[in-house]
């Protein structure tokens, strides 16, 4: 079933790490773990909350074709301008930075993956409650690129190849999503860029964009603190922890996009999604629990230098991840409270901060 498909899509990353390691090495995976955390920077950047933002405006248009194709033409247009802007700060940065100068080209391409995930029109579909489009183009652009990494990254010297063969999987994505957004939009009859209307369409978003970036902030300064108090080695390990758990955070994040749109129509269906998603964050902290288990003996057969204790610590986080996203999301996100939603979300991470930091 697509289903399975899906969950097999989110396994991927878990099944290419042995080869990679076995391929390039331990620490050339904790380097793309390193360079990867800090394009999502700018990633954030480009993508500008508008997972949510304009997610909400599209599912008000229900299926008004020239609404939808306004507003998708417009959000496209936002996405150009700050993927230009992104590139320019890591351009100038290098400038100052030594690990960014020494690392120029393969961050410049894991920033072009980067671009083209978020000019996905993942959140177009999500808006018009089309999840199975969002799925089909996910899973036959990340298989591709898995293929294309198994055959062609063979040793230390391909790891530039990582991430151009992600980004060559990523645009086969956008192309099959092209062929499916025509049912939407009138795709050959683009709305003129009209500086004012971008303009607009950012500072009304800033809140959304905030409420992204500070969580993103502190997450992705956590691969930072371990790579600059520690080696590329302990990054790689921290990053296998990090993908188990994300597996769970990306079950969790499905049920609340397809609640999301729902519930921006019909609101009183809230309490079924509590149910649901709590149900599934229960389940999954099962999982992982039994997993850090299994995780311990495999470990203790490996020079993987992982703490165990982190594993069961990090079992929890799918409780945390529910209450965030069905609280903060899909409860003041819906009801357009996204001032308030930006000022818990910066009170909040900045305690997250300081508590990495410790």
């Amino acid at each position: 079933s697509l289903g399975g498909l899906k969950g097999a899509t989110m396994l991927l990353p878990l099944i290419i790490i042995p080869h990679l390691i076995k391929s390039i090495g331990l620490e050339l995976v904790g380097l793309l773990a390193l360079v990867a955390s800090v394009t999502a920077y700018l990633q954030t950047l480009i993508s500008y909350g508008f997972a949510y933002t304009a997610t909400r405006e599209v599912s008000r248009n229900k299926l008004d074709k020239n609404k939808n194709t306004e507003t998708f033409y417009n959000v496209i247009y936002c996405q150009l301008m700050l993927i230009a802007l992104s590139f320019f700060i890591l351009l100038f940065l290098s400038l100052l930075i030594p690990f960014i100068n020494d690392n120029l080209l393969l961050l410049l391409l894991s920033l072009a993956h980067l671009s083209t995930v978020s000019i996905s029109p993942s959140w177009f579909f999500q808006g018009v409650e089309d999840m199975k489009k969002i799925a089909s183009g996910e899973i036959i652009g990340k298989v591709f690129s898995f293929l294309l990494i198994l055959i062609f990254v063979k040793k230390p010297n391909d790891v530039l190849l990582v991430p151009l063969l992600y980004l060559i999987g990523q645009f086969l994505c956008l192309y099959i999503y092209g062929l499916f957004i025509k049912k939407y939009i009138y795709i050959l009859n683009p709305p003129k860029f009209v500086f004012e209307i971008v303009k607009r369409r950012l500072v009304d978003g800033w809140s959304m964009f905030v409420n992204i970036l500070m969580p993103n902030f502190y997450n992705n300064y956590s691969y930072l603190a371990v790579g600059y108090f520690s080696n590329l080695s302990a990054v790689a390990a921290y990053d296998i922890v990090r993908r188990i758990m994300n597996i769970s955070e990306q079950v969790i994040g499905i049920i609340s996009k397809v609640y999301y749109p729902v519930l921006v129509n019909n609101f009183n269906s809230f309490n079924k999604f509590l149910k649901v998603i709590f149900s599934i964050a229960l389940i999954a902290c099962l999982v992982l629990i039994i997993s850090s288990f299994i995780g311990a003996v495999f470990l203790e057969s490996t020079s993987l230098d992982i703490d165990v204790n982190l594993l069961y610590i990090q079992s929890f986080a799918p409780i945390v991840f529910a209450f965030e996203l069905a609280y903060v999301i899909n409860f003041l996100g819906v009801n357009t409270k996204d001032r308030l939603l930006k000022n818990i979300t910066i009170i909040t991470s900045i305690i997250g901060f300081i508590l990495v930091s410790v």
